[in-house]
């Protein structure tokens, strides 16, 4: 049996920009990857089939799944001539926008890639995760990135040290779908935090322009917030479009918060170099889906900002 790990993500702002002419929100975001996973076991079978099953009742476990979206992308592809049965273990929340189903898509795409070893250049695998989802093609790299378009434009971030976050998971999905449709964007905006915290570095300017619009859908989500603030951490929001909600702070500050949220958990942050040496395959070693085109994709720079 071969064991892979898809890690959760967080937003640690976003900014909604515009909306273009198919109806989806253009954004600016900075996706950071947290050490709180999905396992998804595979078995090898001699036919070209991929049967797909999982342990959350909220999750299709059928054709719609975005990891058997994944699968049959790249069987029909490249016509592969094995396949596996694949058994999900859900610790991410499905709506919760800690991106749960598209680090599955995203882990599934690179393990193809290298079981089969179908020499998929990093490009066209970028091109197949963002037909999958608009998140999908950060979890390729994990740890830190600039998300541009509606998520899908990466630009590298620097790594930083592991930093302590306190998570709360309302048994609340939320819809991306119905987030933004509530949204109004303004014509008159006020200078991007994003911008502010690429130059300086500090976390607490960022803001994340959906909560509004879902806090007005969904009150409780604002309460979980308030409570999290209490706590005073130097930063606390919504991820995504919901459910969840962060803080980030000194360890002992958060613990004493967890007493505030029951049910809350405290993780950290993990580097992009953390999160492709965890989502190896076990028993064999780490998998090297990672080549020399990540490398660069690492070491190219931010955009610099007016």
């Amino acid at each position: 049996m071969i064991i892979l790990r898809s890690f959760a993500k967080i937003n640690l702002g976003l900014e909604v920009t515009g909306k273009r002419k198919d109806g989806y929100h253009t954004l600016r975001t900075v996706f950071q990857t947290i050490d709180l996973s999905d396992d998804i076991e595979l078995r090898e079978v001699s036919e070209p089939r991929f049967r797909l099953a999982g342990d959350h009742p909220r999750v299709a476990w059928d054709e719609r799944n975005l990891i058997a979206r994944a699968c049959r992308l790249v069987a029909d592809t490249y016509r592969l001539a094995g396949g596996f049965d694949i058994t999900v273990r859900k610790r991410i929340p499905p709506g919760s926008g800690l991106g749960g189903g598209s680090g599955n898509a995203a882990v599934m795409l690179l393990f193809l890639n290298q079981h089969f070893s179908l020499g998929i250049p990093l490009s066209r695998l970028i091109e197949m995760a963002a037909s999958l989802g608009a998140d999908v093609p950060f979890f390729l790299f994990g740890g830190m990135a600039l998300g541009e378009g509606i998520g899908e434009k990466l630009t590298p971030l620097p790594g930083m040290p592991p930093r302590p976050v306190v998570l709360f998971m309302p048994a609340l999905p939320v819809s991306t779908a119905l987030a933004f449709s509530r949204f109004r964007l303004t014509k008159a905006r006020a200078a991007s935090k994003i911008d502010f915290f690429l130059k300086k570095g500090d976390f607490s300017v960022l803001e994340n322009d959906l909560e509004k619009a879902t806090f007005e859908i969904f009150p409780e989500i604002r309460k979980i917030k308030g409570k999290m603030m209490q706590g005073g951490c130097e930063l606390v929001q919504m991820t995504g479009s919901g459910s969840a909600v962060f803080g980030m702070g000194p360890k002992g500050q958060l613990e004493s918060l967890r007493a505030l949220l029951p049910g809350s958990i405290l993780t950290s942050t993990i580097s992009r170099n953390q999160y492709q040496e965890r989502i190896g395959v076990w028993p064999s070693g780490k998998a090297s889906a990672f080549g020399a085109e990540i490398r660069r994709f690492e070491s190219s720079r931010p955009r610099k900002t007016k």
